[in-house]
């Protein structure tokens, strides 16, 4: 029978750290996306006729929120994280699997 050592509870507590800044990283990384393409409609809708631009502004809006949460995450432990935000990390880019 091969020799089997108990995990500390020390290293739990380091892979559970470990877990949440993942996490975090990706929610982070999901709300960098997400502005972005607001920022990207908000562009096409700047030439827009109607109603003052206030679709642009919407996506400007948000896309501020969305970068403000980003930021916020970086300092927020997994408790504090809630579950709303992970709804914003998207499944991982198939980008580097695709033949070229």
């Amino acid at each position: 029978m091969p020799f089997v050592t108990e995990p500390s509870a020390t290293s739990s507590l380091e892979d559970l750290e470990i877990e949440r800044l993942a996490r975090a990283r990706r929610q982070a990384r999901g709300l960098r996306v997400a502005a972005r393409r607001a920022l990207a409609l908000a562009r096409r809708y700047r030439a827009e006729e109607g109603p003052r631009g206030e679709r642009e502004k919407a996506c400007v809006r948000q896309a501020l929120v969305w970068r403000s949460a980003a930021r916020d995450l970086r300092g927020k432990s997994a408790s504090e994280l809630g579950p709303g935000l992970a709804r914003t990390a998207g499944p991982p880019s198939e980008a580097n699997r695709r033949a070229g």
